[in-house]
């Protein structure tokens, strides 16, 4: 039976044990379906599955390489290559590198949540970062880059990610009657003609 999936604000903690993660024992790894839990609590695992989906974990836990851009967050000590033993090809081990040099940088945005983590979101420094790109970035940060599955999960985060901050500058930098304008000449784009009031036709 599958255990309740954690809330995206506690991105920080092992959703199993609870415990923040830690660059000894409590190792983030992240898993292809986009799930992270500590070390310690993936090799008490039962059955190879994800505990929140059930998703198989087809790759030998011992060789799944460590979330570094969780683990500096937490202020675990990130090595600057970490070697990867399901990459064997030098082309294929450099885009990794720089996929997760990328990952790790874009990390560094939820510093302000981290840092603020004993007090509660609620109270937290303010993020540069709205809450719907915080919460695509967490997205982002928890995908495994050396599966093919977490390959793909990656790329659609890193897609939403860039849209919504498409989204969000153009919403900065329009006054009011132009955001207005704009949304009835999009909803006339779509067929829809204002006949007043509470009256939308197609």
């Amino acid at each position: 039976m599958p255990v309740q999936a954690p809330q995206w604000t506690e991105f920080l903690l092992c959703p199993i044990c609870t415990q923040t993660f830690e660059e000894t024992v409590r190792r983030p790894i992240s898993l292809g379906c986009g799930h992270t839990v500590c070390k310690m609590c993936l090799n008490k695992l039962h059955r190879k599955a994800c505990p929140f989906d059930q998703t198989a974990i087809n790759t030998d836990i011992e060789q799944l390489p460590v979330n570094s851009a969780l683990l500096q967050l937490v202020g675990g000590q990130v090595p600057k290559q970490q070697p990867v033993a399901l990459i064997t090809c030098p082309e294929d081990t450099k885009h990794y590198d720089e996929a997760r040099q990328c990952v790790e940088e874009l990390a560094l945005y939820l510093k302000p949540l981290s840092s603020a983590r004993g007090v509660g979101l609620s109270n937290a420094a303010q993020s540069m970062l709205s809450r719907p790109m915080q919460r695509k970035l967490v997205t982002l940060v928890h995908c495994q880059l050396v599966e093919e599955e977490g390959r793909v999960r990656a790329m659609r985060a890193a897609r939403s990610l860039g849209e919504r901050t498409v989204t969000e500058l153009i919403l900065q930098h329009q006054n009011p009657q132009q955001l207005s304008s704009n949304l009835w000449a999009a909803v006339r784009a779509r067929g829809c003609q204002f006949l007043g009031p509470g009256k939308m036709t197609l």
